[in-house]
């Protein structure tokens, strides 16, 4: 991730790259909370911070409008997404059934290399619990799902969870707070994982159903 308030030019072998790589930076100072959400993104402060042209941002910021992170109000600019009640409603049904989905056909589809990535994301997020980096553990959390659904097989569901990427990290950073110790979270993960695996696929879809529900019923109750 780059640094804040960073001057120092980015490269890149491609235009294409170049823009990808700033909206990266951009997509993790909005999930770290550097920008607020509601605060709207100024396309020459950013090209400024990043020395890049307008070109690159505006390319840059098109990226995390299609992930839904940022909203384009036409004669206003880009502003970042607020979080509604509903919009966590509509988040934890979406990514509860694409995770659900993606478990049960990656448990039917489990190979060793597919429960080798897993042990390895799983053995990740309890290092990175145990020694308190939060941070570290949401973007693995991230990680472990996307792998999951991977695994499964099915091109079009990855296309689906890729544009709800941005989404679906700002509820991870949300809903991070209701675990206060974060082995809770490995917890979580560890029966899924098991299901998989073991090619449970019942049991995948069941576990993965529950995972994201009751996250975004405490996140409800704490918005009111």
């Amino acid at each position: 991730m780059m640094g804040r308030q960073t001057k120092k030019p980015v490269s890149g072998d491609t235009h294409a790259s170049l823009e990808a790589e700033i909206g990266d930076a951009l997509r993790s100072a909005i999930l770290d909370g550097e920008f607020a959400p509601g605060v709207r993104l100024i396309e020459l402060e950013l090209a400024t911070r990043f020395n890049v042209s307008q070109g690159t941002i505006r390319a840059a910021l098109k990226f995390l409008q299609a992930e839904g992170l940022v909203e384009y109000r036409p004669r206003r600019g880009n502003f970042v997404i607020t979080v509604e009640k509903s919009d966590v409603y509509e988040i934890s049904m979406l990514r509860e059934a694409l995770e659900s989905l993606g478990a049960r056909l990656a448990a039917k589809r489990i190979d060793d290399q597919g429960r080798e990535a897993l042990e390895e994301l799983l053995q990740a997020m309890r290092t990175a619990a145990r020694t308190g980096n939060r941070a570290r553990l949401t973007e693995l959390d991230f990680d472990f799902h996307r792998t999951v659904i991977e695994i499964s097989g099915h091109r079009r569901l990855m296309e689906v969870y890729n544009r709800l990427e941005g989404q679906t990290r700002m509820f991870l950073r949300l809903t991070d707070k209701f675990y206060h110790d974060p082995l809770d979270i490995i917890e979580l993960h560890e029966p899924l994982v098991n299901a998989i695996c073991s090619g449970d696929a019942e049991a995948a879809f069941q576990l993965a159903n529950r995972h994201a529900d009751a996250d975004a019923e405490e996140l409800i109750e704490s918005m009111r």
